[in-house]
């Protein structure tokens, strides 16, 4: 058969089949299977292929969204796929929000920085809440005024993510101008993250005590030279300081797993990665991320906290 005759025995499939075969796919390849043919277009559009790759709990999710629409869900499923990866949907009075990841269907959520354990946070002399700033998923977001304890946690029941992902847990904040005691300067120790990750069980494999695990990594919250700095890092580094009429030097080791912040391009705030985490099936347990820096003591002011948002890590 030649691949003319090929591809009309193709067209000529029932269209369930072929929605049947474009559901095992990938959403990526849903889409561009719409471009095939008309035939094919009608098969990767309907409902029966997106509602595979929308996670089994979606309707339960957005019975908690602050948006009617999204309650009502009048949307085709292809459309509410769409709708998640591109505008996430605010959740309990606007404290977190829930969305998909556009390659995989996978779960992904933010929690604001209402829904955070920010030490001090509800002394106005050490943290404000701003509402309404500029490109914020959430109506406020916290600034800190003046600490030497910056201390910032997230928690997240394991049952929300999606099974067989591995995740990474980003911090989403702003410099303010006035800042200082944030970046990265050598001989001062920085700030860590840490994701630790408890399960107490799964529906297969209960087990009697929680198991824990724990990651650390080093972060940078400030460049001062942007792509410039970020090599700095990761390459030891000397520097002679005058002191009166001799010199002394300081010698910092190459950090090459330091996590540095960037530029969000959906929304112009800035992220840094926390760390990351394997979901392995469906486990009953959390996972806890945090920013501290609690070692240097150093005082600090200008951090602008959206929130912490846990998605999917792709490595390409």
């Amino acid at each position: 058969m030649d691949c003319a005759a090929a591809a009309a025995a193709i067209y000529r499939l029932p269209e369930e089949c072929v929605a049947h075969a474009i559901a095992m796919t990938t959403p990526g390849d849903a889409l561009s299977s719409s471009a095939v043919s008309p035939a094919f277009r009608a098969a990767a559009d309907s409902d029966a292929v997106w509602d595979c790759f929308l996670p089994r709990d979606h309707a339960a999710v957005l019975t908690r969204a602050d948006d009617d629409d999204c309650r009502e869900c009048s949307m085709s499923k292809k459309e509410l796929f769409t709708r998640l990866c591109s505008r996430p949907v605010l959740l309990d009075g606007a404290t977190m929000s829930f969305g998909l990841d556009r390659r995989s269907g996978a779960k992904c959520w933010m929690l604001s920085a209402r829904a955070l354990s920010i030490v001090w946070g509800d002394d106005p002399s050490c943290w404000t809440w701003t509402a309404d700033l500029p490109g914020s998923r959430f109506p406020e977001v916290a600034e800190l005024v003046d600490v030497c304890w910056l201390e910032i946690t997230g928690k997240l029941q394991l049952s929300l993510l999606t099974p067989q992902t591995t995740y990474a847990a980003y911090l989403v904040y702003a410099i303010a101008d006035d800042s200082y005691g944030l970046e990265c300067n050598i001989g001062i120790l920085p700030p860590k993250g840490t994701v630790t990750v408890v399960v107490s069980g799964s529906g297969t494999k209960p087990t009697s005590t929680a198991v824990s695990t724990s990651t650390e990594n080093t972060i940078c919250l400030q460049h001062m030279q942007g792509e410039e700095e970020t090599a700095m890092h990761r390459r030891r580094q000397e520097y002679v300081r005058p002191r009166k009429n001799y010199g002394w030097k300081l010698v910092r080791e190459a950090d090459m797993d330091i996590r540095c912040p960037r530029r969000r391009g959906d929304d112009g705030w800035t992220e840094v990665e926390l760390g990351e985490f394997a979901v392995d099936d469906e486990e009953d347990g959390v996972v806890e991320v945090s920013l501290k820096e609690v070692e240097c003591r150093r005082w600090k002011r200008g951090l602008i906290v959206q929130g912490i948002e846990i998605r999917p890590k792709h490595t390409n």
